[in-house]
């Protein structure tokens, strides 16, 4: 797949979106052009037509955090709002963008020092407690890779707490669990690839071959539903864009599943080796499309979600150079918003 050189990726990262996409909790977006913005909500032009009043308690706090910071912003950024501010992240899990307003508040008020300070350490003595908490109880529960994420985030945000070293040694185990199952789900897979059809072979090849064909018929579809979010990106659609790849990667996830069926189900030599090269085309146009929505979040800047298919990309592909390249550039953006005090956002 063909993109714009790296130069030009982080040109795009700087330049403002034509219209405001809000994020909601739900994980839905709305795009439009904000009108109004209150104590309460925000007022916008939908890009489809007519006008939504949209409350903050409905929308993610990375948006509601960008909207504040630009109201922050535009009446002078004083110690107090910003600091207010930064409360707000450190409280809502933007533990990177509260740091850094906390510390660009106490530059502008020494004597906001002592208070900052406290509303570091009790976010971080309460969620660093809440992660572990989590982590533990999806361990118990089996949930390996649920556990893993909170125990990396502890490990990652509140290096400094005293739940890291147990958290370490748990993370250790939940890699382990989640290879063993991995390891299972292997076996399960060529077990039911060598399984033997029985009195009814012919109607069940019969059957299988048209679930391979289904199978085919998805991956086509999701090849051009790909296409049609490249040209809806082209066209500065973003919602139409990730509808398209979203969509493109659920009939990807339908065509590996009726290759499970198709090979669970043949003994055709000819039938499991086309099964198992569709199977290796779909995992590989995934990475394609989770590239695609890597790469449209990362340049309007969320770089949360950007991250979040990212690393699916790379899950399936490490050594995949796209998406590797758009990770360590989102990387370098995060740093950049983090820690310089007049970041553009």
């Amino acid at each position: 797949m063909k993109r714009f050189a790296s130069v030009v990726f982080v040109l795009a990262l700087a330049v403002p979106a034509l219209a405001d996409i809000l994020q909601k909790k739900s994980g839905t977006f709305v795009e439009g052009k904000i009108l109004e913005v209150t104590e309460k909500g925000v007022r916008i032009q939908l890009v489809e037509g007519g006008e939504a009043t949209i409350p903050f308690d409905d929308l993610d706090p990375y948006t509601v955090y960008k909207i504040r910071d630009k109201r922050v912003r535009d009446s002078g950024d004083e110690a107090g709002a910003r600091f207010a501010l930064g409360r707000y992240a450190m409280e809502n899990g933007l533990y990177d963008v509260g740091r850094a307003d906390l510390d660009s508040a106490v530059r502008r008020d020494p004597s906001l020092k002592d208070e900052a300070e406290k509303v570091v350490a009790d976010v971080e003595e309460r969620d660093s407690a809440k992660l572990f908490e989590d982590g533990s109880a999806a361990m118990k529960a089996g949930d390996f890779s649920a556990a893993l994420i909170k125990f990396q985030s502890l490990v990652d945000f509140f290096p400094a707490s005293k739940f890291v070293e147990e958290a370490k040694k748990a993370l250790a185990a939940a890699t382990a669990e989640i290879e063993k199952e991995n390891a299972k789900k292997k076996e399960l897979l060529e077990a039911l690839t060598k399984k033997k059809a029985d009195a009814k072979a012919a109607k069940v090849e019969e059957g299988v071959k048209g679930k391979l064909d289904a199978a085919l018929k998805a991956f086509d579809d999701a090849r051009k539903l790909n296409t049609d979010g490249l040209e809806a990106e082209g066209n500065t659609s973003v919602s139409r864009a990730d509808k398209n790849w979203r969509a493109a990667e659920a009939a990807l996830f339908s065509a590996k599943n009726l290759v499970i069926d198709v090979a669970s189900g043949t003994k055709d030599v000819d039938v499991l080796a086309a099964a198992k090269k569709l199977d290796s085309d779909c995992d590989a146009m995934l990475v394609v499309v989770y590239g695609n929505l890597g790469h449209l979040w990362a340049v309007e800047r969320y770089y949360k979600e950007a991250t979040k298919w990212l690393n699916r990309a790379l899950a399936i592909d490490p050594t995949n150079h796209f998406a590797t390249e758009v990770k360590l550039l989102v990387a370098g953006q995060q740093i950049r918003r983090s820690y310089s005090p007049e970041r553009d956002r």
